[in-house]
């Protein structure tokens, strides 16, 4: 393909064409200065669309013989657009150069052996991998701030049912009838100050584990147990101090 218009490749490896050189292949009456600001105009943004470049020309001062103009170097995306926007055969042609420029450059990225296909295919698979991470994390985060789901918070309810019933000696129990609620009150009171919420379902998902052994090794106070113990007189409880 035959070269139109110049495109070199900046720092950050983006293609970009001189503003100047855009503005003579289309023939533009206008000044470059105020033609370009007039372009600016459909949203183009510096250091995104386009940097502003110093170039030295050359004057026919002998006194001074050279002087600073300003350029500017523009992503091919934009240069497109601008070509587009002049609406005559000038920048239809300038615009599919631009067209074709790209096809080409992805074409050239495109793994031409099997070695290239399977290192863009792990590739792939890495970026996809850490792509899922994120996204695990991100619910993961969202679920932690609305604490415990229902069921989580239901299984969490049954299980210290089970061992409140366990220290009382029974739901039926004599001990369980006059400190069944105190002792309920204790263990939430104990469990909500060691994961530092105001009620046990805001405690974080991901903690849901943790809590589960705490209860496994929760007991009630010393007191309490003894109070148990003088109710339940009858009843074989095992403590350990």
């Amino acid at each position: 393909m035959n070269q139109l218009i110049t495109i070199t490749q900046n720092e950050n490896n983006d293609q970009v064409v001189s503003g100047r050189e855009l503005h003579e292949f289309l023939e533009v009456k206008t000044p470059y200065t105020q033609w370009f600001k007039d372009m600016c105009k459909y949203g183009f943004i510096e250091n995104i669309d386009f940097v502003l470049v110093s170039e030295k020309s050359e004057t026919n001062n002998p006194r001074n013989p050279f002087t600073t103009i300003i350029n500017h170097a523009l992503k091919l995306d934009m240069a497109k657009e601008i070509s587009m926007i002049q609406r005559n055969e000038k920048g239809k042609q300038a615009r599919q150069y631009f067209i074709e420029v790209e096809k080409e450059l992805k074409q050239q990225l495109l793994p031409q052996t099997p070695e290239q296909q399977i290192a863009l295919l792990a590739q792939g698979n890495v970026n996809l991998n850490k792509k899922v991470e994120q996204i695990e994390n991100s619910v993961l985060d969202l679920t932690d701030r609305f604490g415990l789901p229902s069921n989580k918070a239901k299984v969490l309810q049954k299980k210290v049912a089970s061992k409140v019933y366990m220290f009382t000696g029974g739901k039926y129990s004599n001990a369980h009838k006059k400190l069944g609620g105190k002792v309920f009150k204790e263990f939430y009171k104990d469990l909500n100050n060691r994961f530092d919420v105001v009620k046990y379902s805001d405690i974080p998902l991901s903690r849901f584990d943790e809590a589960l052994e705490y209860l496994d090794m929760w007991q009630p106070s010393f007191n309490t147990t003894l109070e148990i113990r003088g109710l339940n007189s009858q009843t074989s409880f095992d403590f350990e101090a």
